[in-house]
């Protein structure tokens, strides 16, 4: 299986005030002739597919129009996950519309963490390859604040309800992939700052 990892379009952001939206297609139509090259089964965008959280229409219509050419080429898989520039909201509107083109839409964290996790599968309904799709995590899908915490303390349990949620993620990614019975691989996708980053 071949797989094509990328992230941070930042579709719609302009340059000085200029607006590059022949820049974005021109990228779009090279990722997606790429993809036809060198014949890509899954396509996993880690975040940061908008500049904004309230992208113009002719950035969705850049997007949208992406996401049909894969659709239609041999990339049986696309996976998208919301960056800290995406609305979660936004991303995840037409989720259930996108499954129908084979793109998985992970826009925000949800209490379930199987949505978090999945499980892609080849033109005979086979298991594949197991995806963990870890959305940004905003503070408050992570983290309950307390009166008085200190900023110290605040960062500390963020880094640690970030650690926990990926480490939750991978555990039922292995327990998926036990109960699959297939040794199949199991691929991380995130987007998250790093320390020093």
């Amino acid at each position: 299986m071949k797989i094509l990892h990328t992230s941070d379009w930042h579709i719609g952001r302009t340059l000085y005030g200029r607006k590059r939206y022949e820049e974005f297609e021109a990228f779009l139509t090279w990722l997606t002739e790429t993809i036809q090259q060198n014949e890509i089964d899954a396509l996993l965008v880690a975040g940061d597919v908008f500049d904004t959280s309230a992208p113009s229409n002719r950035a969705q219509e850049l997007y949208y129009r992406f996401l049909c050419r894969v659709a239609a080429s041999p990339c049986r898989h696309v996976v998208v996950i919301a960056g800290n520039h995406d609305s979660p909201s936004f991303l995840n509107a037409p989720k259930e519309l996108l499954k129908a083109l084979d793109v998985h839409v992970i826009g925000s964290s949800s209490e379930a963490l199987e949505d978090e996790v999945l499980v892609l599968r080849n033109e005979h309904g086979d298991p594949e390859l197991i995806v963990c799709a870890v959305p940004y995590l905003r503070d408050r899908d992570i983290r309950v604040a307390e009166a008085g915490e200190s900023v110290e303390d605040k960062e500390r349990k963020l880094i640690d309800g970030i650690r926990t949620h990926y480490a939750a993620v991978a555990a039922l990614a292995e327990q998926k992939r036990e109960e699959l019975g297939v040794n199949i691989p199991i691929v991380a996708m995130g987007h998250l700052f790093t320390a020093g980053g």
